[in-house]
């Protein structure tokens, strides 16, 4: 089947019948990250782990992209960029959640789940006729610089990065060229170390939120490939939403191109919303879907790959049959082009 026929099969199964399983689940977080008045990749900040709550409002088609990361060797400014279908809202989060939703929804491998099972090793636009770097905000979140940027030319966003000292890579270039070709939104970071007292070398980032337009919850995972010595990396995800999803993800490995869920699933807490808001401060409590009397679904997920090489970005398929309106529809394929370029490349077709 070719690529774009089964991006279509995907999407049609997200819409209008029940997801069956989208294959064998295949056993670095958002963005890139740039280096500034660094030489080798060894001096280069890297992930280390990663904590994500996710909370997706259908009803409303809107996603709060809520992360906690910690970055290694990071004496030198850097920065990473976060793209987003929509133009996103970012701002700072005081309180971080995880600690209480670890304990209230810890991680936990369904019956009959052997372990490692999901574990492996896994390889918007600017406006004007020439190219262009639109900068629609700027603002400081906790200890970063964050730009809220358009792009309609992946030269001009490099220019801009470098401009910015961001600099990006040869490895970069193709990252940049994916999100500008689907017509994304970006969030770049800047994180500046202090410039005098003592530095530990590790930093952990601000918890940050960053919200957006989406009618169906959307993870960035596709990441270049910095050619950085490979170790296990821990991000553990937390799903809030009004029903139990699918996580699935587009994988090329040798040519070979499959529909796969990149994560490894725990337990799912179905109506969960009196345990959710225990867990969450009134910061965040305020980002739940509005108290209709329907239920809140919690759902845990791992991912300790060394690599995401070969791993597209990945969408949150309804597992219950579910159907979205035309306008939904219509925001969805932006997704679905980003997930499959080969549908993007027929879209730009007349």
């Amino acid at each position: 089947m070719q690529s774009s026929t089964l991006a279509r099969s995907i999407l049609a199964a997200m819409i209008a019948v029940a997801l069956v399983p989208v294959g064998q689940r295949a056993a670095e977080a958002c963005g890139a990250f740039f280096s500034v008045r660094v030489v080798t990749p060894e001096q280069r900040p890297s992930l280390s782990r990663e904590k994500v709550l996710l909370i997706h409002d259908a009803e409303v088609g809107r996603e709060h992209f809520i992360r906690e990361v910690a970055f290694e060797r990071a004496l030198e400014p850097f920065g990473f960029v976060v793209p987003t279908p929509t133009r996103p809202e970012v701002e700072s989060i005081e309180t971080n959640p995880f600690t209480k939703l670890r304990d209230r929804f810890p991680f936990a491998r369904p019956r009959g789940i052997p372990d490692g099972y999901g574990s492996g090793s896994g390889r918007g636009s600017g406006s004007g006729a020439g190219p262009s770097v639109e900068v629609l905000e700027v603002k400081q979140v906790g200890s970063f610089t964050a730009f809220v940027l358009t792009a309609n030319d992946a030269e001009a966003l490099a220019s801009w990065l470098a401009d910015n000292d961001l600099v990006t890579t040869p490895e970069t270039d193709p990252w940049l060229a994916h999100y500008v070709g689907a017509g994304f939104f970006y969030v770049a970071m800047r994180y500046d170390p202090p410039s005098s007292g003592k530095r530990s070398g590790v930093v952990a980032a601000e918890t940050i939120r960053i919200s957006f337009a989406t009618p169906v919850a959307y993870y960035p995972y596709y990441e270049p490939d910095t050619q950085l010595p490979k170790r296990k990396r821990l991000m553990e995800l937390w799903y809030i939403g009004r029903e139990a999803v699918v996580p699935i993800a587009l994988r090329d490995s040798e040519g070979e191109r499959r529909w796969l869920s990149p994560f490894e699933e725990g337990l799912t807490s179905l109506d969960a919303r009196k345990q959710i808001q225990a867990a969450l401060r009134d910061e965040l409590e305020v980002f739940l879907p509005a108290d209709d009397g329907g239920a809140l679904v919690v759902q845990t997920f791992q991912d300790q790959k060394v690599t995401r090489t070969g791993w597209g970005d990945v969408l949150f398929a309804f597992k219950e049959p579910h159907t979205l309106s035309p306008r939904a529809l219509a925001d969805l394929r932006p997704l679905m082009s980003i997930l499959d370029p080969e549908l993007a490349k027929e879209q730009a077709t007349p």
